[in-house]
């Protein structure tokens, strides 16, 4: 697979890592937001992960940069910062994945990034501070163009 192929816009969902069964799906959810990439001829990402909003609203958006190289498969970094000047201006992650092998007889297959995600950097403030060091497991599934 040829790198620019990580070019599209996904739903990105990552989950907290617990390793026992719950009784509610819910309970693992970390994040679901959308994954926008682009990505240059040398492997260089660029794009946005965006949080859901009101109707109305103004989006708020993780600035994403990064890496792409191949090799037995697609592996990239991505590093994730939140818009200056607002409510996320504090975020910063770090994102290491892969894109996932399709099955050659796989039905409505659709194209699948998985990984792992570091919060490289506290955010929030007062009782509201999230701590650097979690860390969480994402999928994104690629949408029709």
């Amino acid at each position: 697979m040829d790198t620019a192929n990580l070019a599209g816009t996904y739903t990105y969902r990552s989950f907290l890592d617990r390793p026992d069964p719950v009784d509610d799906f819910n309970r693992l959810r970390f994040a679901q937001l959308e994954l926008r990439l682009t990505v240059d001829p040398d492997g260089s990402i660029g794009g946005a992960l965006v949080f859901p909003t009101s109707p109305g609203e103004e989006p708020l958006a993780m600035h994403m940069t990064g890496k792409a190289t191949n090799g037995t498969g697609v592996h990239f970094t991505l590093t994730g910062r939140g818009q200056p000047n607002s409510p996320i201006s504090d975020f910063h992650y770090e994102y290491d994945g892969i894109v996932l092998p399709s099955w050659a007889a796989g039905i409505n297959q659709r194209q699948v990034l998985a990984g792992t995600v570091l919060r490289a950097a506290d955010h929030g403030s007062g009782d509201n501070v999230a701590p650097a060091g979690q860390t969480a497991s994402f999928l994104a599934v690629k949408r029709d163009a």
